[in-house]
């Protein structure tokens, strides 16, 4: 099990990530967890291109697809658009980990917070 870093919190469990992408409030920002294959990803859950909720999307080879125009996430945050290999804006991605069944991520500049605040909704 990874020790928990200054600045680290857990979002949600891998079961829930496994099932539908997640959006979970955590320090003052709104973020996607999903599983690409065995490993967590999270993004900022806004897609850059079109500003719509990629928690609203689904995950296809890894990938966490727009609801609004199919634009396709990787968990680095490059985007690809459909029917072209033109990667697109970038969305923001986190350093995130497997501890036990929980996904955790790394912010770098948390916010303050109360205990608890990393909320799945």
């Amino acid at each position: 099990m990874k020790r928990a870093l200054p600045g680290s919190r857990m979002l949600c469990t891998v079961g829930d990530a496994r099932m539908a992408p997640q959006r979970v409030l955590c320090a003052g920002r709104a973020l996607v967890v999903w599983m690409a294959g065995e490993r967590p990803a999270v993004l900022d859950d806004r897609c850059p291109h079109g500003n719509a909720r990629l928690s609203a999307g689904y995950v296809l080879d890894g990938r966490i697809v727009c609801p609004a125009h199919m634009w396709g996430f990787a968990p680095d945050g490059t985007a690809h658009a459909p029917g072209t290999d033109v990667a697109a804006p970038v969305a923001h991605s986190y350093k995130c980990w497997i501890s036990g069944d929980r996904i955790w991520v790394y912010l770098p500049h948390p916010v303050p917070q109360h205990p608890g605040a990393a909320i799945p909704v």
